[in-house]
């Protein structure tokens, strides 16, 4: 088996072996090609600090690498990893994490991160055997039911792609996951949709949502919280998703108040994402 970078490849060299990769998974992924590209793009992928496997000349592995910036330092970011199960039992995911770890030590890289599903076992306890260590469980929900609010709030539907008048996410009460922090959100295609409650021209809460209803961000400010305005902006985003459905993936399991939040207006819990990080010796 032949392990080597990813240089020069682009999403469409990847996409047959992403569906076989995933096809058993815990929860099958099987995107089109634009949406593998629509992921990639958004997450910042950086081909030549990850890493494939080659089995009779046909790629059947991959870890997909980015390189976020969080507190302050640079990070080697998980995307995806997989093997096809042709190519399983051959060390193929251990040879390439190794791979992707020069590759980023070369660049002053030495934090990892990446998420990996609650339920999959096996998953954690390779990631485990390499040095990743759990940090936080994120989890995931989906709205359906009509969100009712006691208070009426004025909510604005930016109807321009603005990013530089997004709100500073200050509000949020714990750092969000990489596919949702902000670098990643300005990648994202098709651009996000904001609303906003604002009162004498301030901001006193705000939402970010893709057009198919995954809601990216939602923050109050503190002084403005337990007043509705929180409800308002999802009944607000149910009006422009399709079916009134709404997402919300990567929610910090401490964020007590948003579960509670979610939970008032009978949101349906998913799954579970553990997110794990590695810090190689210096």
């Amino acid at each position: 088996m032949k392990i080597a970078s990813l240089a020069g490849l682009a999403p469409e060299d990847l996409h047959l072996c992403f569906l076989d990769a995933f096809s058993d998974y815990l929860v099958p992924a099987q995107p089109s090609l634009p949406q593998l590209a629509a992921m990639l793009r958004r997450r910042g992928w950086a081909p030549e600090l990850s890493a494939g496997a080659w089995l009779d000349g046909s790629l059947a592995g991959f870890w997909l690498c980015a390189t976020p910036e969080i507190d302050g330092e640079r990070e080697g970011y998980c995307i995806a990893a997989g093997v096809a199960p042709a190519a399983r039992r051959r060390h193929a995911l251990t040879d390439m994490a190794g791979l992707v770890s020069r590759l980023l030590a070369a660049h002053g890289i030495r934090r990892q991160r990446l998420e990996v599903i609650d339920g999959n076992q096996l998953a954690r306890e390779a990631y485990a055997s390499l040095g990743f260590a759990p940090l936080r469980k994120l989890d995931c929900y989906q709205m359906t039911a009509q969100v009712q609010t006691r208070r009426a709030w004025p909510v604005t539907i930016h109807s321009a792609h603005d990013p530089a008048r997004w709100p500073a996410p200050d509000a949020l009460s714990y750092p969000q996951a990489v596919p949702n922090r902000r670098e990643s959100l300005l990648r994202a295609d098709p651009p996000l949709r904001w609303l906003s409650v604002d009162r004498d021209g301030q901001t006193l809460g705000s939402l970010l949502m893709s057009p198919d209803g995954e809601v990216a961000e939602l923050q109050v400010s503190p002084p403005c919280r337990r007043q509705g305005i929180a409800s308002q902006l999802l009944q607000a985003a149910q009006s422009l998703s399709v079916c009134g459905r709404l997402g919300f993936n990567n929610v910090d399991s401490r964020d007590l108040p948003l579960l509670s939040l979610l939970l008032r207006h009978q949101a349906v819990y998913r799954l579970s994402q553990w997110e794990m990080t590695l810090s190689a010796a210096r």
